[in-house]
């Protein structure tokens, strides 16, 4: 049997016990470990791939629980991928406006943290773009 979270208190359990989770490997052992160049790596590339298995296994209430998700779909309907999409969009602007603000030695952290965020919102708004379109072609 395939994982699938369904209901809103798995779905918010698995957000907050992942980024708990995060906090801590990062705060004990990656912080303690590697400098913060390869630190902000590691989060980032965890971070990536704990969303990227959470729109795996999130399911909404109208969904097929049996078959994997496409590859592009990021949500149950359009509007979740717009709110988490532009939320993730205006991180990414202020991590970009930190990075553009920031000394060029101090400004690798902003910028990571800006490519993140960018790259998730656009994969969320994807998502809903292509969940709208389907929902008017029919």
């Amino acid at each position: 049997m395939k994982l699938r979270i369904t209901t809103a208190t798995g779905k918010v359990a698995y957000i907050i016990g992942g980024y708990g989770l995060l906090l801590a490997l990062n705060v004990f052992l990656f912080q303690q470990l590697v400098d913060a160049t390869v630190d902000v790596l590691i989060v980032a590339v965890l971070n990536l791939l704990y969303v990227g298995i959470g729109v795996r296994i999130f399911r909404g209430a109208g969904e097929n629980r049996e078959d994997p998700r496409p590859w592009w779909r990021a949500t149950a309907r359009p509007a979740a991928g717009f709110w988490i999409g532009g939320g993730l969009a205006a991180a990414a602007f202020v991590s970009c406006v930190g990075a553009l603000a920031s000394r060029p030695e101090n400004s690798f952290i902003p910028t990571v943290a800006c490519v993140c965020y960018a790259v998730l919102a656009a994969f969320y708004l994807h998502s809903s773009v292509r969940l709208l379109t389907m929902d008017t072609a029919a």
